[in-house]
């Protein structure tokens, strides 16, 4: 039994479902799925039963589950408690809509894991907004796609992205640039 088994098993109860606990921990669900059935295999119990689309607690389940929080508890009280470099606070992040969307949940979740004790506060808007927000001291750092050339700021690039121009075979957007002139290039819809 470990305590990454413990916490799937704690936020699938939480949750409803292993679905909505994998959405919540940032996980694939085929992961909390098998976090729970080693879980089950180490401790030699069935913790739900499983019938229909509903997870029903078993009794070793609800036995399990009053332990569980507790054991996670203290834990995360170690940790802290051994942690030399604690940091606490707010950390007030910009983000651009797209990037919070796509790019920030892992990072995110990682942070908090490793400094939970730091609340962090995310506000989006488009690059131009962000930087004036950190300059006007509404922020402590943004993530942005301009570029920014002031002495005030440290810039320390995050990733690069390619962007490709996708049309059908002999389409003559492709032939030369005057042939996009005046047309809409790209639609985003889901995700990649």
């Amino acid at each position: 039994m470990d305590l990454r088994e413990l916490e799937a098993f704690q936020a699938v109860v939480e949750a409803g479902g292993v679905g909505r606990a994998a959405l919540r921990l940032h996980r694939a669900q085929s992961s909390i799925t098998a976090r729970i059935r080693q879980l089950e295999a180490s401790l030699g119990v069935a913790l739900f039963e499983r019938g229909g689309r509903a997870l029903r607690l078993t009794a070793a389940g609800d036995a399990l589950l009053g332990y569980t929080g507790r054991l996670l508890g203290l834990a995360e009280e170690a940790r802290a408690a051994v942690r030399q470099d604690s940091i606490g606070g707010r950390l007030r992040l910009g983000a651009m809509e797209s990037v919070a969307a796509s790019r920030l949940p892992l990072p995110l979740a990682e942070f908090h894991r490793r400094h939970p004790e730091v609340m962090v506060e995310l506000q989006t808007a488009n690059s131009r907004e962000l930087i004036a927000r950190v300059q006007a001291g509404a922020l402590d750092a943004a993530i942005v796609g301009d570029e920014v050339d002031n002495a005030r700021f440290t810039r320390v690039p995050l990733y690069r992205e390619e962007l490709v121009l996708v049309a059908t075979s002999g389409s003559q957007l492709l032939a030369s640039p005057k042939h996009l002139n005046g047309k809409t290039l790209l639609v985003f819809h889901g995700q990649g």
